[in-house]
C-alpha cells in the first residue's frame, strides 16, 4: 500500500492498537487516539490524508468530531466506523462530509481498500489544485534567446544544475531576463509537469508575503476570512521561484530559512506544522554581500541559497544578440509586417541598454505601433529623433536623446524614482535636477 497519513479515533484501546499496529507494517504513518479531544489536538497539530472515526465515543462523539476536524482540515478525507443501530448516523456523516463508513466488525481487507481509495482522493484532489494554479504558467513556458558566447555559457549551466534538488540564486540587472532563467530550470527538469510557481519577494510587505508563502488558518488576522493554501504548499512537488529576494523582510528570512533546512511550515495563526517538498530558486539584482554586511540580509540564509548560483549577462555584453532578441520581438507580433532600418541596427548595437531586454522589448512594441511605413528607424525607437536620415547622423540633439532616455527609464520602472536613478547609473539627486530641467511630467 502506498504510504499517507492517517489518524485513528476509536475509544477502544485494544482495537486501535491491533489496527496501528497492522496500518504501520503496511507502511503507512498512522496515529490513533482513544478520544475526540485528544483527536482535535492532533489534527491542528498535524497534517493527515485519511482519518478513521468512531461514530459512538463519549463526549466528543464521531460525528461531532467530523464537523470539528473538517473545519481545521478541509481536505482530509473521513471515514466513520458504526456499530449496531448507528447506521443512520453514518448516513449522516456522509452528507457531513464523511468519505464513506465502514460496519463493526471490520473487514482489515476491505478497510485498507477504503482506506486506499480515501488517500488516491486526496492525492488527486491535491494534484487537481495545482493543476489549476498551474496551467497558466505551464502554457506560459518562455525562450532563452542567444547565440552569443556568454548565452551559449548560460544555457550549458541551466542544462547542468537543471534536474538537481540544490537551491539556485539567480544574479543579474533588473530587465536582464532572472526570471526566464528560473522557468528554464523548472520545465528542463524532471519537475517540469509539476507547478512553477513564481512571487515577487520584494513587492509584498513582509506579514503579508509570510501568508502568500505559507498560508493561513481562519481568523488568523482582519481579512482572513477562510482557510488559504500557501505557494510552498501549492508548489508541492515543483518549484518555488522568489524573486527580489535582497528585499525579503529579515524577520522573514528566519522562516524562511527554517523551511528550506526542513521542508516544514506553519501556516499564519496555525499551530499546525505541515511539509512540502519543493526546489526553490531565487533571484536578486543586489549585491547580496554588501547587504549582509550593512546587517539587512541573513549570511547563513545566503549560503543557503547560494549553494549554486546563475550570473545573468547585461544586453550590453550580448554582442549582435540584441538583432537577434528585437527580431524576436518583432515576430511575436502574429500582425507585424515592419522589419529593422539598416540604421536602426547600427543604432541598437551601439545603445548601452541600461534597462537591458525589457527596455529593448518597449522599444519594439512602440515602434511597431507608432512607426510609418514597412521599416523601423531609430526615431521611432526614440520619438524626440528627427525623422530625417541625415538629420539623424549629422544634428541630433544630445540633451533631447537624453530627456527620452530619462523618460524611457521612468516609465519602466513605473517612476520608481530611486530605481530610475540606479538603471541610469546617476545619483537620486541629478535625476531630480534633470527631470527639473527638461520639465518631465508623470
Amino acid at each position: 500500500m502506498e504510504s499517507f497519513r492517517l489518524l485513528i479515533v476509536d475509544d477502544e484501546e485494544k482495537f486501535i492498537e491491533v489496527l496501528k499496529d497492522r496500518l504501520t507494517r503496511k507502511g503507512l504513518h498512522v496515529k490513533a487516539v482513544t478520544s475526540g479531544i485528544e483527536a482535535i489536538k492532533l489534527v491542528e497539530e498535524l497534517e493527515f490524508d485519511v482519518a478513521l472515526f468512531d461514530v459512538m465515543m463519549d463526549k466528543i462523539d464521531g460525528l461531532e468530531l467530523l464537523e470539528k476536524a473538517k473545519k481545521i482540515q478541509p481536505d482530509m478525507e473521513v471515514i466513520m466506523l458504526t456499530g449496531y443501530g448507528t447506521i443512520e448516523s453514518a448516513i449522516e456523516a456522509m452528507r457531513s462530509g464523511a468519505y464513506d463508513y465502514l460496519s463493526k466488525p471490520v473487514n482489515p481487507i476491505e478497510l485498507e481498500l477504503v482506506l486506499k481509495r480515501a488517500a488516491e482522493k486526496k492525492r488527486l484532489k491535491g494534484y487537481n489544485d495545482n493543476l489549476v494554479e498551474n496551467i497558466k504558467l505551464i502554457n506560459d513556458k518562455k525562450e532563452i534567446v542567444g547565440e552569443s558566447q556568454v548565452m551559449l555559457n548560460l544555457k550549458y549551466m541551466i542544462d547542468k544544475v537543471a534536474d538537481s534538488h540544490l537551491p539556485v540564486l539567480i544574479l543579474g540587472e533588473s530587465g536582464t531576463g532572472k526570471d526566464l532563467v528560473a522557468n528554464a530550470l523548472h520545465y528542463k527538469s524532471c519537475r517540469g509537469d509539476n507547478p512553477f510557481i513564481p512571487i515577487n519577494a520584494g513587492a509584498i510587505p513582509g506579514e503579508l508575503l509570510e501568508s502568500e508563502l505559507f498560508g493561513h488558518v481562519k481568523g488568523a488576522f482582519t481579512g482572513a476570512h477562510t482557510n488559504k493554501k500557501g505557494l510552498v504548499e501549492i508548489a508541492n512537488q515543483g518549484t518555488l521561484f522568489l524573486d527580489e529576494i535582497g528585499d525579503m523582510d529579515p524577520a522573514l528570512q528566519v522562516k524562511l530559512l527554517r523551511f528550506l533546512d526542513t521542508g516544514e511550515f506553519r501556516p499564519v495563526g496555525s499551530t499546525m506544522t505541515k511539509k512540502t517538498t519543493v526546489r526553490v530558486i531565487t533571484a536578486t539584482n543586489k549585491n547580496l554581500e554588501k547587504a549582509i554586511y550593512n546587517g539587512s540580509f541573513r549570511e547563513d540564509l545566503f549560503y543557503r541559497l547560494s549553494v549554486v548560483t546563475i550570473p545573468v549577462p547585461p544586453l550590453r555584453e550580448r554582442g549582435d544578440d540584441v538583432l537577434l532578441l528585437a527580431n524576436y520581438f518583432l515576430n511575436k507580433n502574429p500582425n507585424n509586417k515592419k522589419e529593422l532600418a539598416e540604421e536602426t541596427k547600427m543604432f541598437l548595437i551601439e545603445h548601452d541598454f541600461p534597462g537591458n531586454v525589457r527596455e529593448l522589448a518597449n522599444f519594439i512594441d512602440r515602434a511597431v505601433l507608432l512607426s510609418k511605413g514597412n521599416k523601423i528607424y531609430p526615431w521611432d525607437l526614440i520619438p524626440s529623433l528627427n525623422n530625417n536620415e541625415n538629420q539623424y547622423k549629422k544634428y541630433i540633439s544630445l540633451d533631447d536623446v537624453e530627456k527620452e532616455h530619462i523618460i524611457d527609464i521612468l516609465r519602466l520602472t513605473n517612476w520608481d524614482k530611486p530605481e530610475a536613478a540606479k538603471m541610469l547609473k546617476i545619483g537620486l539627486r541629478t535625476l531630480y535636477r534633470k527631470i527639473e530641467k527638461y520639465k518631465i511630467e508623470q
